[in-house]
């Protein structure tokens, strides 16, 4: 379905983006349109941060997915990895033979340059490549860049510039619905970093086996003078580097949590010094001397809904996060139980995928052991049955934890966060409420924060 390459650097172009909303999408539309090109899109679904974000920049999005969105002839349809094939706007593209593309085929043509930088890994991939981004910044490299977030240093999530460097988030999800190939598979990085590789996204890879391979596919991609820079306690990554053929195998370079000590770091944590270690030691070995390094690092702010601390009051605190897997969720709660080591946590969750076979994901069983509470309210979605997706997961999974509750009202859940925390408060504890989703919550989390002041 993918049509021939276009001209991605024409100004005055149309592109149409179906999908419009998603986390690496949004900001795609606004460098399409900052390019000169005219952009309009798509969604089901309208969330901040990127409905917001949208706005802000100018680019309107059409409500539902209809044929007639189509009527003025883009010159390509871009289109989010869970649009599937029976879409009514991709049913009208192919009925006018317009050329359909996936996220994954136009990126590396936009930005990846020369020295390309792929961060990968089932976690800490978006806060790692932020960290890498703004460390070449800051040295003076101006480097192109894709952070699947919003980045708190940069005014858009993706970049493009005249710079040899870029520095590209490599998912692992696939491209598309029909096209099964992991989306960091279309890109060819001379700089390759490793997070880990605990099995995720096991809708799409049965065994963990299937999972680690892709990992393996990409990691034989990097060329004999490139270099991987692997995380020396990641799971999985033994296997990965002993996948290399030897007759063309890059440098490799190992890092652990101990590589971000001779610096003072922004965020605590051992998750984050694992993450900020591995863009020093990138940092390292291309150059850039300490001191610039620290500079960087004094400056760097993160990325929004990443572990982002929406509150803070004396004994309670609110925060955003992107986790919306079992992996995800297990990681964020790990990272969070070191950062805030003497609070309790109560989890309000609302998952990424919502198919029936996620029910079945096995990761659900554990990931919630480090909260206290866990809150599942009602998916945020215009299907009934997606809506009730929570209310089955409670029913699957609840009798492995204390206190897990589904709660299809949102009055309600906002009542229930409140009243465990006035518990917390009264019994002098300290609370940290997580909100894990890749959703905005319905305003849910705003209005917690209103009653908790």
């Amino acid at each position: 379905m993918t049509s021939t390459k276009q001209k991605q650097n024409k100004a005055g172009s149309y592109v149409h983006i179906v999908g419009i909303c998603g986390v690496t999408m949004a900001p795609l539309a606004v460098l399409y349109k900052n390019m000169g090109w005219k952009v309009t899109g798509s969604d089901r679904g309208f969330f901040p941060p990127m409905s917001t974000y949208l706005e802000e920049n100018g680019i309107k999005i059409m409500p539902g997915f209809k044929a007639e969105h189509l009527k003025e002839n883009p010159d390509f349809v871009l289109v989010m990895a869970f649009i599937t094939e029976s879409n009514p706007e991709i049913l009208e593209a192919k009925q006018k033979n317009i050329p359909v593309k996936v996220y994954a085929d136009v990126l590396p043509e936009l930005i990846e340059r020369q020295n390309s930088v792929v961060i990968s890994g089932d976690c800490g991939k978006t806060s790692t490549t932020a960290a890498v981004s703004w460390l070449l910044q800051s040295a003076g490299y101006n480097p192109s860049f894709m952070i699947g977030g919003i980045p708190k240093n940069f005014e858009h999530g993706i970049r493009k510039t005249d710079s040899l460097w870029s520095v590209m988030e490599g998912d692992e999800y696939v491209a598309s619905s029909w096209d099964k190939t992991p989306r960091f598979l279309y890109y060819n990085p001379k700089y390759l970093i490793l997070t880990d590789a605990r099995w995720d996204h096991m809708d799409k890879y049965e065994t963990e086996e299937e999972y680690v391979d892709i990992f393996r596919k990409l990691a034989n991609k990097v060329p004999s003078d490139g270099v991987i820079i692997a995380n020396k306690k990641g799971r999985n990554i033994d296997k990965i580097i002993g996948s290399l053929t030897s007759s063309k195998k890059p440098e490799v370079i190992f890092y652990t949590e101990d590589d971000s000590r001779d610096f003072k770091l922004p965020f605590m944590g051992k998750i984050w010094a694992e993450n900020l270690g591995a863009a020093i030691k990138l940092a390292r070995r291309i150059g850039i001397k300490d001191k610039e390094i620290q500079r960087g690092l004094s400056s760097f702010s993160g990325v929004k809904r990443r572990q982002e601390v929406r509150f803070r009051g004396e004994r309670v605190v609110v925060i955003d996060d992107n986790a919306h897997t079992p992996v995800k969720v297990s990681g964020g709660l790990e990272a969070l139980s070191q950062m805030f080591p003497d609070y309790k946590f109560l989890v309000v969750y609302e998952p990424g995928n919502r198919s029936a076979a996620a029910l079945n994901d096995k990761g659900y069983k554990d990931c919630f052991m480090k909260a206290d509470s866990v809150i599942l309210p009602k998916v945020s979605s215009a299907s009934s049955d997606v809506q009730e997706f929570n209310g089955k997961l409670a029913q699957s999974i609840g009798s492995f934890y204390g206190d897990l509750a589904y709660i299809d009202n949102d009055e309600e859940v906002i009542a229930r966060i409140k009243k465990i925390a006035d518990n917390a408060i009264g019994l002098r504890e300290k609370l940290a409420v997580v909100f894990m989703s890749q959703k905005g919550f319905r305003r849910m989390m705003e209005d917690s924060i209103s009653l908790l002041r």
